[in-house]
């Protein structure tokens, strides 16, 4: 089982700090109205605490501390998603060096718990709230470009 103490510091601050940087790109891969957008970051939050109660210790571990830092708003505007396209590129590359970290430092147990929970994340992002309806009706409740986001994350994460 891996612990904190197996990491350096930047690598666990960049695990921890993943799961939120997750949440913002998911929610910014379709363009939606403020209050939706504030309904799945909450989401992202419940989602991300739920990690604690995986079973996991590692991943139990890495959840409690993101929680720590999840409203932190430097953290979470230290990348910028107001050019969609460019931010969550950015965000995906900063998966493919924590999956470095992963590949390289932790037990492979906990790295799949890891990035399985990375996907569990998104896919509430993705699905908190409706773009396009009217008053409630109709809309979509995951359009093509936050399955896009999400089916790029599972290939950067290597997770089918």
């Amino acid at each position: 089982m891996t612990t904190k103490a197996d990491l350096a510091t930047d690598e666990w601050n960049r695990l921890v700090q993943l799961p939120r940087w997750v949440v913002a790109a998911a929610s910014a891969a379709q363009h939606d109205l403020p209050y939706r957008t504030n309904i799945e970051v909450e989401s992202g939050l419940i989602a991300s605490a739920r990690g604690r109660d995986t079973g996991n210790a590692f991943l139990a571990e890495v959840a409690s501390d993101t929680l720590r830092i999840f409203d932190d708003r430097s953290l979470a505007g230290a990348i910028d998603l107001t050019d969609r396209d460019a931010g969550i590129a950015a965000v995906l590359d900063l998966v493919r060096s924590v999956n470095e970290i992963l590949d390289a430092h932790v037990d492979n147990g906990d790295a799949m718990a890891f990035r399985r929970w990375l996907l569990t994340i998104t896919d509430v992002v993705i699905s908190a709230a409706r773009s396009g309806d009217i008053l409630g009706f109709g809309g979509k409740l995951i359009t093509e470009s936050e399955q896009s986001f999400r089916d790029r994350l599972a290939v950067v994460l290597k997770v089918a």
